[in-house]
């Protein structure tokens, strides 16, 4: 088993002047089927990384199996001539240096952040790399104010005595506010959720709960192990809204044609810690970033949340301690027809106005 971006150049020798070969998983099938001619008693195969990230990025795999023939005219594998090989492969589109790196998917989880900002009534992703038989269920701590004093609690997932079939990619769905009722329930009141960390084996993430951020559109991505992320930047954001259109003059009347109209929202954000810059960067790189529907902003299934496009970007990430790490981008929804807010406002009768952007 390897990371993607470990897997270097492949030589095959071979006293044949030409060898066939074969590359295949056990989930989107062939991926290479091709006749090469030796050099010098040899057949080298470069960037397969980038073959093989190609097709795991759009079926959002970070797990496959490869499987290797190379033979000289028909794959027998009864002949001398025919050889075959495998292995497992985790995407990771980053250049990581560390090669031994079952202590790295043991202690973390798939994600560049170990601590991150969280608006309140907000649901984060946390997946990991689940070995064989490991227990795969999730302890959370939380800590919170409950009538003007500090307190701390904690309680298990769902997932009792369950472990992995498999080396597999799980993913645990957090929510703030059940994290939030398993505390009150526990404490016998209502209480004011500051902050939670969520631990499977020896893996942990710390979240903070912002309540400057309630009310703010929260990003959600594949970073680069291919699987579901989460960010939520404090910024001021500007919608953009762009017409054009041809005009077509016949005599004394003049029409317009072929009218096209684009909207565009730049984020400005304000000073961001190390790890969200980190996110905000892999964001920018995505090839699926997506964000709650109005009408549904707490629906934790990834695939069912709505698809952007983040057309522009610039990230500053400075190590003076003067100067704060900001990021600044622009996206739309991948949806080309402008989108009208949902009319059916939350809590339009029972909060109070509040002017910001959403």
């Amino acid at each position: 088993m390897m990371l993607s971006c470990h897997i270097g150049t492949i030589s095959i020798l071979t006293d044949k002047e030409y060898i066939d070969v074969n590359i295949s998983t056990s989930q989107t099938g062939n991926l290479l089927s091709e006749r090469y001619y030796a050099t010098d008693g040899k057949v080298m195969l470069y960037d397969l990384r980038s073959l093989v990230e190609q097709a795991m990025r759009p079926s959002g795999l970070a797990v496959m199996q490869l499987y290797f023939e190379a033979y000289v005219d028909i794959p027998d594998d009864h002949s001398d001539d025919y050889d075959r090989g495998g292995f497992k492969c985790i995407y990771c589109d980053r250049d990581i240096d560390i090669y031994d790196f079952e202590p790295l998917l043991r202690s973390h989880f798939l994600t560049a952040a170990a601590s991150r900002r969280v608006a309140p009534e907000s649901f984060v992703f946390l997946p990991f790399f689940a070995y064989f038989g490991e227990l795969v269920n999730y302890e959370i701590f939380a800590d919170f104010l409950s009538g003007g004093e500090p307190g701390h609690c904690s309680f298990k997932g769902p997932l009792q005595q369950t472990s992995a079939t498999s080396n597999e990619v799980w993913t645990h769905t957090i929510f703030c506010a059940e994290v939030k009722r398993h505390a009150e329930d526990m404490v016998g009141g209502e209480i004011e959720l500051t902050a939670f960390t969520v631990r499977v084996g020896d893996r942990a993430a710390s979240f903070f709960i912002d309540k400057s951020l309630a009310g703010t559109r929260p990003f959600y991505f594949r970073n680069c192990f291919n699987v579901s992320d989460s960010l939520f930047v404090p910024a001021v954001t500007t919608a953009k809204t762009k017409v054009d259109r041809s005009l077509a003059v016949l005599g004394s009347v003049s029409q317009f044609y072929d009218a096209t109209c684009e909207q565009t929202y730049e984020v400005q954000s304000a000073g961001l810690t190390a790890d969200e810059c980190s996110l905000a960067e892999q964001m920018f790189c995505s090839d699926d970033v997506r964000t709650p529907y109005e009408s549904a902003p707490d629906d934790g299934d990834f695939d069912a949340l709505r698809p952007v496009l983040i057309t522009d970007s610039t990230s500053e990430i400075a190590d003076d301690p003067e100067k704060p790490n900001t990021v600044k981008f622009t996206w739309r929804y991948a949806e080309n027809r402008i989108a009208q807010r949902n009319p059916l406002g939350v809590g339009i009768f029972t909060e109070p106005y509040d002017y910001t952007f959403r």
